[in-house]
């Protein structure tokens, strides 16, 4: 079972992080950098993240507006992908019940290969130009990751902690 992602949010002061403020996405596209997994980075995973972070962004109050010069706050993000390997050292044959029974000749190094992506939303008051608030999200990502509902769960974490009032 994978593990849910660790999510971390940093923020600014700012009135446009409020409930009611008006979004749009930032007029440069989204950004991805590291080693493209096919599975995950591809049209439709870019258009559920876009359509879910809307929702999840509506969900908490805020607005949509298609006109980026009237939005309160621009929407950006930045996927990261690295891939990754991993390794544990087995004994085999350790029956014995002490703790050092194998030879030097009886371990084996398996190692496994993953992607650990890395999803970074940002809000930027469009009247300044200032990051004002910022989630990001580690870990390791499979093709199933960009599911409907996978990324409304993984959104949905990463947006809980937007200001309300």
């Amino acid at each position: 079972m994978q593990a849910a992602a660790k999510v971390e949010v940093i923020q600014s002061s700012s009135p446009a992080l409020a409930k009611g403020a008006t979004f749009a996405w930032a007029p440069m596209r989204a950004f991805g950098t590291g080693v493209p997994d096919p599975a995950i980075t591809n049209e439709i995973a870019v258009d559920r993240l876009r359509t879910t972070t809307e929702a999840m962004l509506e969900t908490r109050g805020y607005r949509l507006t298609e006109d980026p010069a009237e939005a309160d706050l621009l929407v950006a993000y930045t996927v990261i992908m690295q891939p990754e390997t991993g390794g544990k050292l087995k004994a085999d044959g350790a029956d014995c019940g002490l703790p050092f029974c194998p030879t030097a000749g009886d371990y084996r190094l398996d190692a496994s290969q993953h992607t650990q992506g890395t999803l970074v939303l940002d809000l930027i008051e469009r009247e300044t130009g200032r990051l004002v608030w910022r989630a990001t999200s580690k870990k390791r990502v499979t093709g199933k990751d960009v599911s409907e509902a996978k990324l409304t769960v993984l959104l949905r974490d990463m947006t809980k902690a937007l200001p309300t009032q």
